[in-house]
């Protein structure tokens, strides 16, 4: 259908927020993420009925994608403590840089050996599908009693981190490609994107939060924090920061100014506002909560997107091996790292092992980032999108499979409310 009335728009609107809602409430029951519910909907919207057509819906995919991306980054970095992450960075970072960087080696080569691609277009490819989807594992982590609170925040720390390796590595990676004046280039696009982005986080997030402590929870200060993401989001890319480590910056300075203020020299803090540190400035409940139901709002039509694009006639048979062998090389990758990391630390239990390793589930960073090189004109990256979203598919399978193995293992566990693994 070419062109969509008012009244269909709004119904297919209402329709997907109750399919989302759905899908939340068969996960509490099945375990089964409602990302497969939302992306079957759109593939049964698209390729099945052809309500709307993908070419058209595809123009919307950026945009959605990259306002998801940046709720699921501000919501990671609220939901951060200053003190666990210092505590925990250490061994998260480790763990990071060795299951990413081990996975972006491993998909790099098995991608040239296969297709006989550049290093580039591997190293591309590898650094896509190379980070989790904190905005899953984070919220079943968290509601899993059996394990320890310093592996539920290393396991954030770790799904924040590389989806932020994921984002950054992939635009420089991007930039370079579309840039012949060599490899100092990626190098420099690296620094700046972290560099920029934590002094202008640090900037930004200091004069925020005096104008909340100002507004004092008034019903406008979640919209206007919105507002805010959106145009610092702005500002960092058009200084050539990382817009996407600007706003996980921002909102863990928003979330830590009380003890950032705190440890802060007294004139820093009477220019930053000694007034926070006295009324023990946090972000309320009240904006938490409406962050998370804009976060399902906009992922939940993001993933019914992808499921709407969804290009079956270019599910070959070759192209479907490869996309198995991908999902493969990452499982491996990171239940290698796992097992070799606790003996050598001693430091998780056999149970811990096993989630710690199941927690491999790749989202929306992912998902948008496979779209970006072909929308931005990189030749060679076309089917990139087709692995990704297979690999997600696949990660998500995999990973429900994995932790219903263990809940029947730990009864106890699954007694618990475990709540829906807001799709990344």
């Amino acid at each position: 259908m070419d062109s969509l009335s008012v009244e269909l728009v709004l119904g297919l609107t209402g329709l997907v927020i109750l399919v989302g809602l759905a899908g939340e409430l068969a996960f509490k029951r099945t375990g089964i993420p409602s990302v497969l519910f939302l992306m079957g909907f759109g593939i049964l919207l698209g390729p099945v009925f052809h309500v709307a057509e993908p070419t058209a819906v595809m123009k919307l995919a950026p945009y959605f994608g990259t306002l998801a991306l940046l709720i699921i980054l501000f919501d990671g970095g609220i939901n951060l403590h200053i003190m666990k992450v210092v505590s925990e960075t250490p061994m998260a970072l480790l763990y990071s840089v060795l299951v990413f960087g081990l996975t972006i080696l491993t998909i790099m080569g098995f991608y040239i050996w296969i297709t006989h691609a550049s290093w580039l277009h591997g190293l591309l490819l590898g650094t896509i599908l190379g980070g989790t989807a904190a905005a899953i594992i984070i919220p079943v982590t968290s509601h899993m009693p059996s394990l320890r609170d310093s592996t539920k925040v290393l396991l954030s720390l770790d799904s924040a981190i590389s989806e932020v390796f994921v984002v950054v590595l992939a635009l420089a990676l991007m930039g370079t490609m579309r840039d012949t004046s060599g490899g100092g280039h990626f190098i420099r696009e690296v620094f700046h994107a972290f560099w920029d982005a934590i002094m202008l986080a640090l900037l930004a997030g200091a004069l925020w939060a005096r104008l909340l402590a100002w507004l004092d929870g008034q019903a406008l200060s979640y919209m206007l924090t919105m507002a805010a993401i959106l145009v610092l989001y702005y500002v960092a890319e058009l200084i050539g920061a990382n817009g996407a480590i600007t706003i996980l910056l921002f909102g863990l300075v928003l979330s830590n100014m009380e003890f950032l203020v705190g440890h802060m020299v007294r004139p820093i803090r009477l220019l930053i506002g000694y007034e926070l540190d006295q009324a023990k400035f946090v972000l309320g409940e009240f904006m938490k909560r409406m962050h998370e139901e804009l976060s399902f709002l906009v992922r939940t039509f993001f993933y019914v997107l992808l499921g709407l694009i969804l290009d079956f006639s270019a599910l070959t048979v070759e192209i479907a091996l490869m996309s198995l062998s991908l999902f493969c090389i990452v499982v491996l990758v990171r239940g290698a790292v796992t097992e070799g990391l606790a003996r050598v630390s001693n430091s998780w239990t056999s149970s811990e092992r096993l989630v710690i390793a199941a927690m491999f589930p790749r989202g929306v960073a992912t998902a948008v980032m496979a779209f970006l090189p072909t929308s931005t004109g990189i030749r060679g990256t076309e089917l990139f999108p087709i692995y990704a979203l297979t690999v997600i598919v696949l990660c998500v399978l995999g990973m429900t499979l994995v932790l219903t193995l263990y809940q029947r293992r730990h009864p106890s566990s699954a007694d618990q409310s475990v709540p829906e693994p807001s799709v990344s």
